[in-house]
């Protein structure tokens, strides 16, 4: 029997860690311990990887991954969800981090975020895999680009080109826009990495950005009456700013703006989408790679 090692970086641990299957069938009955979380991750989806990659790649990565999301889940509010979310979509999130490797974290810093949500009432959560602006740029950065947005302010001058990018003419550098009330827009600027070419510097104003933010499961759920206390957790109204920056880089990838074509970023994309969209006032949980008609064009940004 192997004891658990706590840890909070995304090395695989010294020793593999055993499938169940591998157990000893044959020594004497004693009662059976609970699988970890980490172990139950690894379990799921060291055989979904293995057909993909093969064995060695396989087992490094979904080791990487577990060690990430369990320390994840150490961070959590409420780390119980992380153990009632199917095992389908642990599979998923596992599967989409390690193909990409961009794993999920926790704090300011992370490139993207696992979230345990229950898809309708009384049934079992899922763990969904969402990007944050900075793992979009990371993607852009893979694809050759560098994207940044750049959040603008009423105070701010900003003019339009004949070709119709935006330049700033002034900026208010003191008092950047950190609410809802204090934004007007956002600029995505995308340069090319090998010249440092300009490729465009296009507009999203605030109106195209709170249409996308409405369409959010956290934050229709943090307005309903009697739900103030989710305001607290809940991305637009907790960090306004970053999510607006992040809901322009997503249009500026949905209008070639900033063009990303390989296979598992395109999953990483559709993953982080599909992972808050309502539909008839319920989230609804799909497999990666089988969007909608509604849901492509969302990917896309229409």
């Amino acid at each position: 029997m192997t004891t658990e090692k706590t840890t909070t970086t995304d090395k695989p641990a010294a020793m593999e860690i055993p499938l169940a299957s591998d157990q000893n069938a044959g020594a004497i009955a004693k009662p059976a311990r609970p699988a970890t979380f980490r172990e139950r991750c690894y379990e799921i989806s060291f055989p979904m990887l293995v057909s993909v990659v093969g064995e060695a790649r396989a087992k490094e990565a979904t080791g990487r991954v577990a060690a990430a999301l369990a320390a994840v889940k150490e961070s959590a509010r409420d780390p119980s969800a992380f153990d009632k979310c199917t095992a389908q979509s642990i599979g998923q999130v596992v599967a989409i981090s390690a193909l990409t490797g961009i794993y999920p974290g926790t704090g300011a810093a992370a490139l993207a975020y696992a979230i345990p949500r229950s898809p309708r009432k009384g049934e079992d959560p899922q763990l969904t895999y969402q990007l944050s602006h900075r793992g979009l740029a990371a993607l852009a950065n893979r694809a050759g680009s560098h994207m940044v947005a750049i959040p603008i302010s009423y105070t701010d001058v900003i003019e339009a080109t004949e070709t119709g990018d935006v330049i700033v003419k002034s900026m208010d550098l003191d008092n950047p826009p950190t609410t809802e009330a204090e934004l007007r827009g956002v600029i995505v600027q995308v340069k090319r990495l090998d010249t440092g070419n300009l490729v465009c510097s296009g507009w999203v104003p605030k109106k195209l950005i709170n249409e996308r933010r409405d369409g959010s499961d956290s934050y229709r759920y943090a307005e309903k009456p009697g739900n103030d206390w989710a305001k607290n957790s809940s991305p637009w109204h907790a960090w306004y700013t970053p999510q607006a920056m992040k809901t322009a880089m997503h249009y500026a990838i949905g209008r070639a703006w900033c063009v990303i074509d390989d296979t598992e970023a395109q999953r990483a994309l559709a993953a982080d989408v599909q992972s808050d969209i309502i539909v008839d006032g319920e989230v609804v949980s799909r497999s990666v790679g089988k969007l909608t008609v509604k849901e492509n064009k969302e990917v896309q940004g229409e």
